[in-house]
């Protein structure tokens, strides 16, 4: 089946950002919208195989600064309430009356906040390893993750004194948004290392020897891809200012949909949001389904996630 969008284009914001959108599948179909993750990592193609084109309306877009909108890692006029008006741009842009909004980790916090402020125009909803903006969340990945990756958190923090060892993420942020351009190029060399032994780890994969702290090691051996760059800062904006949201904004945004069929999905082994996610967006959503995935990671690449998104998509189709 093609996987050729039927249309692209790029959508000017009112306020000068210009979005990437790619519609897939039928344009008469009923359609769904996809919420990529991040900050910053922009949509990928991939996630197409979980819908079925002969008969679906697939909307694909780039966020604020990620991806093809422009301009690429642009943190001006970028937060997380003008996420949610862009989402709501697209839509009555390409005049569809209602969609499902499919989002994984940051995109399931961006599909939340959306639907919690318009539910009229979500038909469903599938969240895949959900993000909940906690200070929880931060420790946990940035601090107490070092004694499951040992190796990769020595190597990130490699040449650091105590107190930026202690705060890593407010070290990384400060280089990434405030730094000279070898101290953001260095930041985000180190996060994008700690993140590559983080997903080996979840695959029970052996950690690259790229990945192990060596005392003779460079940090900063060649600049990273401008996109990897432009990734990190997106990241780094968002996380420093706890996403412009919290928790307990998200839980709020739940209790009104109370009506909106919700299937969550999350792996067993996910290092990154951590599965108390997944029972904490329960509470505060009981009538949504909750389908665990036995040693599932966190990447859809994992092949469990994949196959639960495939049908949990089939089975919400019964509402669009």
């Amino acid at each position: 089946m093609s996987t050729t969008a039927f249309d692209q284009q790029n959508l000017i914001t009112p306020d000068g950002h210009t979005l990437y959108v790619a519609q897939y599948g039928q344009v008469a179909g009923p359609a769904a919208v996809v919420l990529h993750g991040g900050p910053g990592s922009g949509t990928q193609p991939s996630v197409l195989e979980w819908f079925d084109l002969s008969r679906q309306r697939v909307v694909l877009f780039d966020q604020r600064g990620a991806g093809l909108s422009q301009p690429q890692g642009e943190i001006a006029h970028n937060d997380s309430n003008k996420l949610v008006a862009d989402i709501e741009l697209i839509r009555s842009h390409l005049n569809i009356s209602r969609w499902m909004v499919v989002g994984g980790s940051w995109g399931a916090t961006l599909a939340l906040l959306y639907a919690g402020q318009f539910t009229q125009y979500v038909s469903a909803l599938v969240l895949r390893g959900s993000f909940l903006a906690s200070a929880r969340e931060m420790t946990w990945f940035f601090q107490s993750l070092q004694a499951m990756v040992p190796q990769a958190w020595a190597r990130m923090t490699q040449d650091w004194n105590e107190q930026q060892q202690s705060n890593v993420l407010q070290t990384l942020c400060q280089a990434l948004l405030h730094g000279s351009s070898e101290q953001a190029n260095d930041a985000a060399r180190r996060w994008a290392l700690y993140e590559e032994a983080i997903m080996q780890a979840m695959a029970g994969q052996m950690m690259s020897e790229s990945i192990v702290p060596s005392a003779t090691a460079s940090q900063s051996e060649k600049p990273v891809s401008v996109r990897t760059l432009n990734k990190y800062r997106l990241q780094a904006h968002y996380l420093s200012h706890a996403c412009f949201t919290s928790e307990a904004d998200l839980q709020s945004m739940t209790a009104q949909l109370a009506d909106t069929p919700a299937i969550l999905i999350h792996g067993t082994h996910d290092l990154v949001c951590p599965p108390e996610n997944a029972m904490r967006l329960k509470q505060a959503m009981p009538h949504a389904q909750l389908r665990w995935v036995a040693k599932g990671g966190h990447t859809p690449a994992d092949a469990g996630i994949a196959a639960a998104l495939k049908q949990a998509v089939m089975d919400q189709c019964a509402y669009l």
